[in-house]
């Protein structure tokens, strides 16, 4: 399993895709701190409050649809590329390739999450310091962990989505219209008791900190019911991966 997963890293590192979208996620991730910390919002809370500073490092809906992407990739990519082919030749046992790309998605989806909120993290303490800010008033931890969490269960809905459908464009375009559009642009606001029990949802509750949280899963609640639709889609995924024809 040790090796399928360097393999896995390796075809990460020898494609361009994942490093332009991990160059997209550090290079977003600083201009939308900037941007929430410094463009004036009339009406909205007082800078360097919890609420303000919660929206200054919410980071973590660019890293997990980055990592969604990415998840697609690691297994849609080889299926349009054909190389899927030869993967199963040198692995015949093919839940075990399954396996090594859920386990690598979710890792490096951990990495980016924890990463990009300590670089969003450095960045707000200096915009608030120079503006006379020296605490920020928010549980950072919980932030951090919850962004990192959120991120790797998103690769790893990824991965499932991509071996699911075999398809990157569609995978890609459906799950992160799903999750941006029904999920969080319509299940959000008119059937919120339906929403925060879906990976949107959960992902929300996770990366929320203060009053806005009230009304959410709690951060242990949120962790197992996005966990728990990870592996069932994974679940799913693997039942249809194993049985169909590589092609």
């Amino acid at each position: 399993m040790n090796h399928l997963i360097s393999l896995e890293l390796h075809k990460l590192r020898t494609t361009p895709a994942a490093w332009i979208s991990l160059a997209v996620t550090v290079v977003l991730g600083g201009l939308s701190v900037a941007s929430n910390a410094l463009v004036p919002n009339p009406g909205g809370p007082a800078f360097g409050s919890t609420a303000h500073v919660s929206h200054t490092l919410s980071v973590a809906a660019l890293t997990s649809m980055v990592m969604l992407a990415m998840g697609v990739v690691i297994i849609a990519g080889e299926y349009r590329s054909r190389t899927i082919i030869s993967t199963y030749l040198a692995t015949p046992r093919r839940g075990r390739v399954l396996v090594a790309k859920l386990v690598t998605a979710t890792g490096l989806g951990a990495v980016v999450g924890a990463v990009t909120f300590g670089l969003a993290w450095v960045e707000a303490v200096v915009i608030y310091g120079a503006r006379g800010v020296h605490t920020l008033p928010i549980d950072l931890v919980q932030l951090w962990v919850g962004t990192t969490v959120a991120t790797a269960l998103f690769g790893l809905l990824g991965v499932a989505l991509g071996a699911l459908t075999r398809n990157t464009v569609a995978a890609i375009l459906g799950g992160i219209g799903w999750t941006m559009i029904i999920e969080i642009g319509i299940l959000a606001s008119l059937a919120p008791e339906v929403a925060k029990w879906l990976p949107a949802g959960a992902a929300v509750a996770l990366t929320t900190v203060g009053a806005a949280g009230t009304a959410m899963l709690s951060p242990w609640v949120a962790a197992a019911v996005l966990a728990g639709w990870a592996i069932a889609l994974s679940g799913v995924a693997a039942r249809f991966t194993l049985s169909r024809e590589a092609h």
